[in-house]
C-alpha cells in the first residue's frame, strides 16, 4: 500500500523554509543599503557599554577599543540595537554624535567626537566581498540543505544537512540585523545568532554520522561519544548563553551584564571547544577516508575531505593568525586579501553538492541523465492537456459570442466548457501519473515492495521460483527492464534467469579472477560506470577488456552480490532503469537487503535440494538416517571463531544416528560471538529439516548484528512457524557474548535454563538463564524478553539440552542437574573441551546399559582473564 506523505515534517520544512525567506529578504536590502553611506565604524560589546572593536578609521577619530560608550547622537547608550539603528540611519553630510569615555581617561572624563557620514563608493574587492557572503554563499547552502530535505524528509542525515547549510553562512559575523526596527532585530538576531552558535555543533555531529556513522562500539565511537559530552554539550550551553547575552544587549546591555561577566571567564574555554568540535569533521572524513573499503565511497569522501580543506584553510589561517595577535582578520589584512580568502568558502557547499547530488552519497533521486523519452511522455500530455483545454475556450468562446444564439444556449455553452475544462485537466493528471508508475519513475511504495521481497524469498525453497519472483519483483518496482541472475559452477558464473533481453545471454565470468573476485572481497553492491575510466571496472586488473564487453553485454549498471558467509553463490545484473535515473542509495541499501536474503535462501535451497537428490537416488527405507546424518553434521559448526577471552566447546550426540537437537557458533561484527542451543521436536528426517530452517532463519537475523534480541528471536518464530507444521516446534537459547564488556545477552525460548557459574571458591553463585518466553514455531506471535549477565574470568556457563539432565540409568532414574552442578565443580580446572568431555562422560557411566533415550547436546564456556602487553 502507497507510504504516507510526511505531512508534519514538511510542515516544519516550509516553517523553517518561510522562516528563512524572511530573514534574508530583510538581510539583502539592509545589506546593500548599508553600503550607500559610510561612517567610520566601531561596535559595543552586548553586555556592556565597552567598545570591543573599532576600525582604524575609528581609532584616527579618537575611538579605541576599551572606550566607554555613553551617548550616541545626544541619546543615551542603551544597547547595540541602538547603535546599530543610529549606523543604518545616519545621512551623508550630517555627522554621527558619539560621546565616550576614553579608556585612559584619569577621571573618567567625556569626550565628545562627531563621526563623519560620507558617500561610499564600491570598490571591486568590497563587491566581491560583499556578493558572496551577501548572496552566493547564502543562496548555494540553503539551495542544497532545503532541497535534500525535501526530497528525503523522513532521512535524519538530511535534515542535520539542511541545519549545517543554514548555519554555515554565519560563521562570517555580519552587523546588520541590529539597525532593524524593534521587534524585528530581535527576532532577527534570534535566528542568526542560534545558526551561528550551533555551525560548530553541527558540523560535529556531520563529521560523526556522514555518510555513515563509526560502527558502534568501535574505537572512533568511542571517541566521538566522549566529544561529545566533553565539548559539544559545554560548548552548548556557553553558545546559549551568548545567544541569551546578544539579543537581551539589543535594547539594554544593563539587563544582561550580570551574564555576560559570567560568561566571558569561559571565553577561552568556548573557543577551544569551538576549534576542537570543527576540527573533528576534519578528522572523521580523513578516519573514514582511511577506513573506506569501496572505491566509489572512498572517492566521494576524498572529493568532500579535500574541498572541505581547500574552503576553510585560506579563511582560518589568518582569522588564528589575527587572533594571536588579538584582533579581528579585517584588522590585519587588507581588503582585497580578505575577499581572496573568503571566495574559497563557496567551495564547501559546492562539494557537497557535488557529492550528494552527482556522487549519490545520500542516494537523494536526481535525474541528471534523465532519458528523452520520459522528457517527451510527460511533456507531451501537457501539451495534449493544454491544447485540448485551449481548443474548448477558443470555441466556447466563438459560441458563445454568437449572436444568433440565446442567453440560454449561450449559457449551456458556457457550462459544458466550464465542465470539459476540469475534465480534460484531471485526465491530464492522472494521464501522467499512470506514465510516471507504469513506464518510468520509480514506483511510489517501492521501499514497502523491496522490503516485502526481502522477507518473502525466506520461505522459498525452489531455486528457480526464487530467481524468477525476486527478478520479477525488482523489475517491476524499479521499472529495471533487464535483469540477469547469474549463479555458479564448473569455475564459471552463467545466467540462470534473465529477463529483457531476446534470448538469455551467452556469457560467463571467470569465479577466480575479475568482476567476481572484487564482489566476493567487497560483498557490497557495485555500481558499474563502464564510461568512467577512473571506476573500479577498470581500476582492477583482474578485468580484462573481455569481462567489461560481457558487461556492456547485460547492460549492467549494478551488481548485487549473492554471497553466503565468504562463498559468492552468485550475483545479480540490473540493467538502466527505464527512466535513465540512476540508483540511488536507498535503492543499494535495500537491493542489498534483497540479495542477502536471496543468497541465504539460495543456499536453504540448495541444501534442500542435495538432501531430496540424494533421498531419491539412495534407499529410503535403508540409508534415510545416514543421509540426514550427513545433513546434520553438515549444520553444525565445522571452525569455532576465535574469541578474545573465551574458551567454548559444543558437541551433539544424537541418539538414532538422525536428532532434532541443535546448536551453533556464529563469528558476529566486532569480535562478538552468537551461541545457540535447541531441541526440535520429533526425529529423523523431518527435525533435521526443520533444524536446516531454525539455522537460516538464525543466521538470517544475526547477519544484522541486532542489538534487540527478543525481536530477533520473535522474527525467527514467526519464520519457523510459517515454514513447519502445526504439530512442529522448538525449544531454543540464543546469546550474543561481547568480550569488551564481559557482557552475555540472551533469550530463552523455553529451554532448559542454561547454568552460569561465578567463580570455584566457596562463595561461588549458580544462576540460571530462564528469561525469555515460549517455545519457537509454536505461537506465530509470541512475544520474547532479554536478559544479560557478565561473565568474569573464571566464570562457566554450560548450556545443554533434556537429554544430558534426563539421561536415565536401568533403574528409570534421571541423573539430573544437581550430579550435573557436582560434575562441573569437580572439574574447576578443565578447558571447556575436558569439561564438555568430563559432563559426556559422566552423564554416559551414570545411565550403564540402558539405550540412550533422547539427543544428548553440551555447550560450555569458559572465561579467561586476557594477558595483556
Amino acid at each position: 500500500m502507497p507510504t504516507k506523505r510526511p505531512i508534519f515534517l514538511y510542515s516544519l520544512l516550509a516553517t523553517l523554509f518561510v522562516i528563512t525567506l524572511l530573514y534574508q529578504a530583510g538581510y539583502l536590502p539592509s545589506f546593500f543599503r548599508d553600503e550607500v553611506t559610510h561612517c567610520p565604524f566601531f561596535f559595543a560589546e552586548s553586555g556592556s557599554n565597552r567598545i570591543t572593536f573599532a576600525t582604524a578609521e575609528s581609532e584616527a577619530y579618537g575611538i579605541h577599543d576599551g572606550d566607554q560608550l555613553i551617548a550616541v547622537n545626544g541619546v543615551p547608550y542603551t544597547g547595540t540595537g541602538m547603535l546599530g539603528h543610529a549606523l543604518r540611519s545616519a545621512t551623508v553630510g550630517v555627522p554621527l554624535a558619539v560621546t565616550i569615555v576614553p579608556k585612559d581617561s584619569p577621571a573618567g572624563a567625556q569626550r565628545s567626537i562627531a563621526l563623519p557620514v560620507t558617500s561610499f563608493h564600491l570598490t571591486f574587492w568590497g563587491a566581491t566581498s560583499d556578493l558572496v557572503v551577501g548572496f552566493l554563499l547564502p543562496a548555494v547552502s540553503l539551495l542544497l540543505g532545503f532541497w535534500v530535505a525535501f526530497r528525503r524528509p523522513r532521512d535524519p542525515l538530511a535534515w542535520l544537512l539542511l541545519a549545517l547549510m543554514m548555519s554555515f553562512p554565519h560563521i562570517l559575523q555580519s552587523f546588520i540585523v541590529q539597525g532593524w526596527a524593534p521587534g524585528w532585530r530581535e527576532a532577527g538576531m534570534l535566528y542568526e545568532l542560534i545558526l551561528e552558535a550551533a555551525f560548530p555543533i553541527i558540523i560535529f555531529l556531520f563529521g560523526r554520522f556522514f555518510p555513515e556513522p563509526f560502527p558502534g562500539g568501535g574505537r572512533y565511537d568511542k571517541v566521538w561519544r566522549a566529544l561529545q559530552w566533553l565539548c559539544a554539550l559545554p560548548f552548548a550551553f556557553l553558545a546559549l548563553g551568548g545567544v541569551a547575552v546578544n539579543v537581551g544587549g539589543l535594547s539594554s546591555y544593563q539587563s544582561v551584564a550580570g551574564l555576560s561577566a559570567f560568561l566571558k571567564s569561559f571565553d577561552t574555554a568556548g573557543q577551544v571547544f569551538a576549534y576542537v568540535l570543527v576540527g573533528s569533521f576534519f578528522s572523521a572524513m580523513g578516519i573514514k577516508l582511511g577506513l573506506t573499503q569501496s572505491p566509489d565511497a572512498r572517492r566521494r569522501l576524498r572529493f568532500l575531505y579535500w574541498g572541505a580543506i581547500a574552503a576553510f584553510t585560506p579563511a582560518l589561517v589568518p582569522t588564528l593568525y589575527a587572533k594571536l595577535q588579538g584582533k579581528n582578520a579585517s584588522e590585519v589584512f587588507p581588503q582585497w586579501f580578505m575577499a581572496v580568502v573568503i571566495v574559497p568558502l563557496l567551495l564547501f557547499p559546492l562539494s557537497l553538492s557535488y557529492v550528494i547530488v552527482v556522487q549519490k552519497a545520500m542516494g537523494v533521486s536526481v535525474a541528471l541523465r534523465q532519458g528523452l523519452q520520459y522528457t517527451f511522455a510527460r511533456g507531451g500530455i501537457r501539451v495534449l492537456q493544454l491544447a485540448a483545454i485551449g481548443a474548448v475556450i477558443v470555441a466556447g468562446t466563438t459560441m458563445a459570442g454568437n449572436a444568433s444564439h440565446d442567453r440560454p444556449q449561450k449559457t449551456i455553452v458556457i457550462l459544458v466548457g466550464i465542465t470539459l475544462y476540469f475534465t480534460i485537466r484531471r485526465l491530464g493528471d492522472g494521464l501522467r501519473t499512470w506514465v510516471d508508475r507504469r513506464f518510468f519513475r520509480e514506483n511510489y511504495n517501492a521501499e514497502h515492495v523491496l522490503s516485502e521481497l526481502s522477507e518473502q524469498v525466506r520461505s522459498i525453497t525452489e531455486s528457480k521460483s526464487l530467481l524468477e519472483t525476486v527478478a520479477a519483483r525488482i523489475s517491476e518496482t524499479l521499472h529495471v527492464p533487464q535483469v540477469a541472475v547469474l549463479l555458479g559452477g564448473g569455475g564459471f558464473y552463467r545466467p540462470a534467469f534473465a529477463m529483457g533481453y531476446p534470448s538469455l545471454p551467452t556469457v560467463a565470468f571467470p569465479s577466480k579472477a575479475g568482476t567476481a573476485m572484487v564482489l566476493k572481497s567487497q560483498k557490497e553492491p557495485a555500481r558499474v560506470f563502464l564510461n568512467d575510466r577512473d571506476s573500479w571496472v577498470y581500476r582492477e586488473q583482474d578485468i580484462s577488456d573481455d569481462e567489461r564487453g560481457k558487461l556492456a553485454t547485460l547492460q549492467s549498471e549494478l551488481l548485487l552480490p549473492l554471497a553466503v558467509r565468504d562463498k559468492l553463490l552468485g550475483f545479480i545484473s540490473l540493467g538502466p532503469k527505464r527512466s535513465e535515473e540512476p540508483y540511488t542509495g536507498s535503492d543499494v541499501r535495500l537491493l542489498k537487503s534483497v540479495a542477502a536474503q536471496t543468497g541465504l535462501a539460495l543456499e536453504n535451497a540448495n541444501l534442500l535440494q542435495t538432501v531430496a537428490d540424494e533421498v531419491a537416488q539412495r534407499e529410503r527405507l535403508n540409508r534415510e538416517v545416514e543421509i540426514a546424518r550427513e545433513v546434520q553434521e553438515r549444520l553444525f559448526p565445522q571452525k569455532l571463531p576465535t574469541i578474545q577471552g573465551l574458551d567454548y566447546a559444543g558437541h551433539c550426540r544424537p541418539a538414532l544416528g538422525v536428532g532434532g537437537d541443535y546448536y551453533d557458533f556464529l563469528a558476529l561484527p566486532h569480535g562478538n560471538l552468537g551461541v545457540a542451543i535447541g531441541d526440535v521436536s520429533g526425529k529423523g528426517i523431518a527435525a533435521a529439516l526443520m533444524m536446516a530452517s531454525l539455522q537460516a532463519s538464525l543466521r538470517s537475523e544475526a547477519t544484522r548484528a541486532p542489538e534487540n534480541l527478543a525481536a530477533a528471536v520473535g522474527n525467527i518464530n514467526r519464520l519457523v512457524y510459517e515454514a513447519s507444521s502445526s504439530n512442529r516446534y522448538a525449544t531454543f537459547f540464543y546469546g550474543q557474548y561481547d568480550p569488551a564488556r564481559g557482557r552475555f545477552d540472551y533469550v530463552n525460548a523455553g529451554h532448559n535454563p542454561p547454568i552460569l557459574i561465578h567463580g570455584f571458591d566457596g562463595t561461588s553463585t549458580v544462576t540460571r538463564l530462564e528469561p525469555g518466553g515460549t517455545v519457537i514455531g509454536l505461537l506465530e506471535g509470541a512475544g520474547y524478553e532479554q536478559g544479560t549477565v557478565l561473565l568474569r574470568p573464571g566464570d562457566v556457563l554450560v548450556a545443554f539440552t533434556d537429554g544430558i539432565s534426563e539421561a536415565m540409568n536401568l533403574q528409570d532414574e534421571e541423573w539430573g542437574e544437581e550430579l550435573l552442578l557436582d560434575t562441573i565443580r569437580g572439574h574447576r580446572t578443565a578447558s571447556a573441551q575436558e569439561l564438555l568431555d568430563c559432563l559426556f562422560d559422566a552423564a554416559t557411566r551414570f545411565a550403564g546399559a540402558a539405550p540412550q533415550h533422547d539427543d544428548m547436546t553440551l555447550v560450555v564456556m569458559r572465561a579467561f582473564a586476557v594477558e595483556r602487553d
